[in-house]
């Protein structure tokens, strides 16, 4: 009789604890940070050292307000999390770091639902995830995603349906699911441009680094996104639309997409265009009929369009794949040059292939593709020597016919842009790269060498 009672006291007292780890305010119009979430008891929020400690929910009310703290450090206990529902304000004047308590591996960070735009800078989430479950979208800009413990599907989770989102000069490495995803039924606008991304989806299931779902506008521009050789199930970029619906717009540009599974894929219907980048040694796949390619256009509906032109396609299991889709245009040279389907294509094929077999493009689909202007994987550009690195109706009548001549010049067109393989590269001193290294003080490593800035 005596252990019983004692065991329901034990009970009880774990359950106040627990109620006392969840908490909201009471939506009164006042502002909060983590100093004086530190000063409610009942908040579980705590400092020691210098530290805060986050040790259960804590809810920011609609009608409050949340002001990130300054240079703080701030870790989150096994499953805490900080929702914000008011306003919330996460620009830090100097950097802020969120982190893990010990060893926890499935606190979850910030989720902000507010129903106004979030401004997110300067901020480090290391092993903890950046939530945007709001209606209204954010800006994130230098901040730093390290390690995400994978409790969501992205480091950085794209959400709340109609939100806009832009993403700018941040870093995304090591996480163990996605950089950014989101659900596949909201539909964001989102811009992401002057990022990196390096080596994430560690989980090495089936996830891209960038995995993207449907919405009216995604434009993802002078990114990097590298891969780990190790992972055979993790693509680069991978954008989706699972619900047949039109108006989707994509535009990937200026990237450098290296070492991954694939380099770029799209499934479903959209509009897509793929300029200017360097998409190269995308080929981690065990399997050749699995994938490979250094881009792959997927479209069962045949409504899928997509303009591709000036990118550098090299050492892919296969070039370019078009499996369905509408319209795919690689390079329209013999229109009128204000011709509204004119492209002069300038992609540059090299070294895609596999089981001995070199694949520049693979058409697995009945319709025509247009590709000229580009520089194929042969001594010489002529109509001989392109027609076997390029897989069509010559090959399998029920195909599609690509038409490929003109090829393009091959003195007009670099097979290695000059600012791809020996461009300067500038990395802080905990090894991640940093895209714009002049915006900001400190102590860089610029090609192996410490400099002051």
């Amino acid at each position: 009789m005596k252990k019983t009672f004692l065991l329901a006291l034990a009970m009880l007292s774990l359950v106040c604890n627990l109620q006392a780890n969840d908490y909201s305010t009471p939506g009164d119009g006042k502002a909060y940070s983590f100093e004086t979430l530190a000063g409610i008891a009942e908040s579980g929020v705590s400092i020691t050292d210098g530290t805060y400690v986050v040790n259960g929910t804590v809810t920011i009310a609609l009608g409050d307000e949340f002001v990130i703290d300054n240079g703080a450090t701030v870790l989150f206990a096994d499953a805490a999390e900080l929702v914000v529902k008011g306003k919330a304000d996460l620009r830090a004047a100097t950097p802020t770091l969120l982190g893990r308590l010990g060893e926890s591996t499935s606190c979850y960070g910030l989720n902000i639902q507010s129903e106004e735009v979030t401004e997110v800078s300067n901020l480090t989430f290391e092993y903890v995830g950046l939530r945007g479950g709001t209606t209204a979208g954010m800006n994130v800009s230098d901040c730093k995603f390290l390690n995400h413990n994978g409790t969501a599907s992205g480091a950085l989770f794209l959400g709340g349906n109609g939100a806009s989102f832009k993403v700018e000069n941040c870093e995304f490495e090591n996480c163990q699911k996605a950089a950014i995803g989101g659900a596949a039924n909201f539909f964001c606008p989102l811009l992401v441009e002057n990022c990196t991304f390096k080596m994430n989806s560690q989980a090495n299931g089936n996830v891209p680094q960038l995995n993207l779902t449907a919405s009216e506008d995604i434009t993802i521009r002078n990114c990097v996104v590298e891969g780990d050789s190790t992972l055979t199930m993790v693509g680069g970029i991978g954008i989706a639309n699972w619900f047949g619906s039109e108006g989707m717009n994509v535009c990937i540009e200026g990237c450098e997409i290296t070492n991954n599974r694939y380099g770029i894929t799209t499934m479903g219907i959209m509009d897509v265009v793929i300029k200017n980048n360097v998409i190269s040694n995308n080929k981690f796949e065990v399997n050749p009929n699995n994938g490979g390619s250094g881009i792959s256009l997927y479209d069962p509906y045949y409504k899928q369009k997509a303009v591709i032109s000036g990118n550098i396609i090299e050492k892919s299991l296969w070039g370019i794949t078009v499996i369905g889709c509408g319209d795919v245009n690689l390079g329209k040279t013999e229109v009128d040059a204000d011709a509204s389907d004119y492209n002069p294509g300038g992609n540059v094929f090299r070294d895609n292939g596999n089981n001995g077999v070199l694949y520049d493009i693979y058409n697995n689909s009945a319709n025509t593709v247009y590709a000229q202007g580009n520089i194929w994987n042969v001594s010489t550009q002529d109509a001989e020597n392109i027609e076997t690195v390029i897989y069509h109706k010559t090959d399998d009548p029920s195909l599609g016919e690509v038409i490929f001549m003109p090829a393009g010049d091959p003195q007009g067109v670099s097979p290695i842009r000059s600012d791809y393989e020996f461009q300067t590269k500038v990395y802080d001193l905990q090894g991640i790269r940093v895209t714009h290294p002049g915006t900001k003080k400190g102590i860089y490593i610029v090609n192996g060498k410490k400099v002051m800035k």
